[in-house]
């Protein structure tokens, strides 16, 4: 693949984005979101930019993952701990929901972070901790939960129902639980990868009931 790579000129790679009208975009400090783009992304923004080459030493998809594997056990200076939850849904499944130590008191000032990761994901996946780590130096008086699958991270699976990337069922009876449990907390959802689908399908069917005072799929 590297010689595909070197073959091929840059535009082969572009990405092509479609972005809501202006008048259709929410205004931050005076900017709406593709102009903050353009600001901060701008090899998102600009299609004459915006494609991925490989590094050479990482040049295909299969080395990549292995790479990526090769990191996934090295704190990488983002050491997490977490105080683990079992979750029990109605029909009886379990899950587990790790909680970002330390953990914080819930209230109107202190946002919980509900984070969804993609397909067999734990909260201690890279990509997981290095979110936390960041985030939390941001926000060192927020609170971050990340909500595990059925069966993962040393879960029993009890159910025949597991999950998928259209299954918004758990997610929606894990929000509605912890918006009982701390009614006065904001509730901010993040989801990657496979979590993300499911993170913005949940939004979508929850339309102006959504729990989360704001979401972001990754």
């Amino acid at each position: 693949e590297m010689v595909y790579t070197v073959l091929f000129p840059k535009w082969w790679f572009r990405v092509q984005l479609t972005h809501a009208s202006q008048d259709k975009q929410p205004r931050r400090g005076g900017k709406t979101l593709i102009e903050q783009l353009r600001d901060r992304c701008p090899t998102l923004a600009n299609p004459a930019k915006a494609y991925y080459v490989p590094p050479w030493h990482l040049p295909q998809g299969d080395m990549q993952t292995i790479y990526l594997y090769t990191q996934h056990f090295k704190p990488a200076g983002c050491a997490i701990e977490y105080e683990r939850e079992i979750f029990e849904f109605a029909d009886g499944g379990k899950a587990g929901i790790d909680w970002a130590l330390p953990r914080q008191d819930g209230g109107p000032t202190t946002p919980l972070i509900i984070l969804v990761p993609g397909i067999g994901g734990t909260s201690y996946d890279y990509y997981a901790r290095s979110f936390i780590h960041s985030l939390r130096k941001q926000l060192p008086e927020c609170q971050v939960a990340v909500l595990q699958s059925r069966g993962c991270n040393g879960v029993e699976l009890v159910t025949p129902k597991a999950f998928h990337g259209g299954l918004t069922d758990d997610l929606r009876e894990f929000v509605e639980h912890i918006a009982k449990r701390l009614p006065d907390t904001p509730l901010i959802g993040i989801g990657f990868s496979l979590g993300a689908n499911i993170l913005t399908k949940y939004v979508g069917e929850e339309g102006r009931d959504c729990r989360f005072r704001a979401a972001a799929s990754v």
